[in-house]
């Protein structure tokens, strides 16, 4: 009689906890895009960033680094966007979407960085050119021309 008890109290318990889950993905589901394009975006830009390191500097591949550095870049982006999808729901804000623009600037300096990587490997031109927009649409300061 017990464990019948205890049965029906851990089904109702687990049932529970999976619709919460089930509801919290549901609520975030239109920004499911932005999310998987920022993750592409993050390995991406470790795969080049890895590749450039290895031919300038002949490093190897350190999962310490990623896991010092590119993961928790990753989830405070995702936080970001997902607090700021939140912010944009709860005060019926529908003039401009906070998501969409913090979305686009994470992406746009991760496409930036994936274009400089992509540069110090290949040396193809076109990429400082894609490079050159970037900057000049997100504002970004080169160390280069603060030098010059």
């Amino acid at each position: 009689m017990f464990f019948k008890i205890l049965e029906e109290l851990g089904s109702k318990i687990w049932a529970a906890l999976t619709g919460l889950f089930a509801s919290f993905l549901g609520y975030f589901l239109p920004v499911k895009d932005i999310i998987h394009l920022i993750i592409i975006f993050f390995i991406a830009d470790t795969v080049f960033g890895y590749l450039a390191a290895k031919k300038l500097k002949g490093q190897r591949f350190s999962a310490r680094i990623v896991w010092n550095t590119t993961i928790p870049r990753m989830v405070l982006s995702l936080v970001l966007i997902l607090g700021a999808y939140a912010w944009d729901t709860v005060f019926s804000q529908e003039l401009v979407s906070t998501y969409k623009i913090i979305g686009w600037f994470i992406a746009g300096i991760l496409l930036f960085s994936i274009l400089q990587n992509g540069y110090r490997i290949t040396k193809w031109e076109p990429l400082t050119s894609i490079s050159d927009i970037l900057r000049n649409k997100l504002g970004v300061d080169d160390d280069k021309k603060k030098d010059s």
